[in-house]
């Protein structure tokens, strides 16, 4: 692994030398036998074969092959055990050794994450503190659904739902607003169809009604909401977000990857608080972060620069890649109206990575199929004003104005698109 190399030689320089000493005695090592059992055995053995030795007999070669094999094997067994010991001890050196903000800025960059292979950025996640948002994305029949307060997220419930396709072929997690400006049918599913057929029976204008969604959409108060992408923090939160039960695909990114890259962000009741995946609410309840809003100008969290893990055993249909009989895009029900499992299965692995050989090109750079979580439960002050400094709420004026004309902007794209939709709509017969 390139990063490990570089990263022992900067911050384990004695320890290298140290385990390269250990190993070299190892290898040079003459044994005597003395406190070994099977070892010595056997030495003891070849030692009362003096006519074989002196004949070299059939037996005594035997003999002297598996000496010579049980002395390779315990060689190797103390080299294995010197690699685990420097292993170890390498890894405390690194949880040790926060990257410098140089360090910041060469390893934590998007195109530097983006390119990562996963080896090197396990080893690059034993330098972080091992704090971490996910983002869960819905593939299968949805059974997942949760109810919270003023609302809950159950749309789609009992339909067999995609969101990680096109997540895979857009390659970021993006806000609603970037969403529904790229996309005029998901801008057009916002827009209920009573009111516009109301609204066109009485007459009202367009400019009225397109005020009327604007409103409805979300105020200057509600834009970050809708202008951001949305993430828990300190787990992932599968039983909320997720389709299929014990079938999970979600992406895990380090706190300092998001706090590196300008990315802006709030809970709607609490900063982030390291350390703790929860916090405590107005009325001093505890609550996940299972809404934390991450914001940065529209450009989305790129797929690549985080770690994508999929469930690897859950049995499958072949063809849909659901746990459950799909027809027509429609999950397959009994006279009790529950879901019919397929008779063939595969594994959500086999399943997925037969997806990505169709599909090379939509395959992220970093797939686990498992789960990868950390977390230290520990109170980190540095990191903790880290992300006090991110807030948007507490840039400097020039960013803060960069922000109001970016939510000027972006308005006027929502009223044209919104405009466009209310005219089709009153215009068609």
């Amino acid at each position: 692994m390139k990063l490990e190399r570089e990263f022992s030689k900067e911050v384990a320089g004695d320890l290298r030398q140290e385990t390269a000493d250990k190993i070299k005695e190892v290898r040079n090592r003459t044994d005597n036998f003395s406190d070994s059992g099977e070892l010595k055995e056997n030495y003891e053995d070849l030692k009362k074969n003096i006519w074989g030795k002196i004949f070299k007999t059939e037996k005594y070669r035997e003999q002297e092959a598996t000496l010579n094999n049980l002395i390779k094997q315990k060689k190797e067994q103390d080299i294995k055990t010197v690699q685990n010991e420097y292993q170890e001890k390498f890894n405390e050196l690194l949880s040790n050794c926060p990257l410098t903000p140089e360090e910041r800025v060469k390893y934590l960059s998007t195109e530097a994450m983006e390119k990562m292979p996963l080896d090197d950025y396990l080893v690059l996640l034993k330098r972080l503190s091992g704090e971490a948002f996910y983002h869960v994305t819905r593939y299968g029949v949805r059974e997942n659904t949760f109810m919270s307060t003023g609302g809950g997220h159950t749309q789609g419930e009992g339909k067999f739902v995609d969101g990680f396709s096109p997540l895979l072929k857009d390659g970021h997690i993006n806000s609603c607003t970037a969403t529904v400006i790229a996309d005029k049918e998901r801008a057009r599913s916002l827009i209920s169809s009573e009111y516009l057929e109301e609204a066109k029976k009485k007459g009202t204008p367009v400019a009225e009604v397109v005020e009327k969604i604007m409103s409805s959409y979300g105020n200057s108060q509600a834009f970050l909401d809708r202008e951001s992408a949305h993430f828990s923090y300190g787990k992932q939160l599968h039983g909320m977000y997720g389709s299929e039960d014990a079938y999970k695909l979600y992406f895990y990114y380090p706190v300092e990857y998001i706090l590196q890259n300008d990315f802006f962000h709030s809970t709607r009741e609490s900063q982030i608080d390291i350390g703790r995946g929860y916090y405590d609410n107005d009325q001093g309840i505890k609550q996940q972060y299972n809404d934390f809003e991450i914001f940065n100008f529209g450009e989305g969290v790129s797929i690549n620069a985080g770690i994508l893990c999929i469930t690897g055993d859950a049995p499958v249909d072949p063809e849909t890649g659901s746990k459950y009989l799909v027809k027509e895009g429609k999950p397959a029900c009994n006279e009790k109206g529950e879901f019919i499992k397929p008779e063939k299965t595969i594994t959500s692995k086999e399943y997925w990575e037969n997806y990505f050989k169709l599909h090379p090109e939509l395959k992220p750079s970093k797939v686990i199929y498992g789960d990868y979580y950390s977390s230290t439960y520990k109170q980190n002050q540095d990191l903790q004003n880290w992300a006090q400094t991110k807030k948007i709420n507490q840039q400097d004026e020039e960013k803060n104005q960069e922000f109001i004309a970016y939510r000027r902007d972006t308005n006027e794209q929502l009223r044209k698109i919104f405009t466009s939709i209310v005219q089709e709509d009153f215009e068609a017969k």
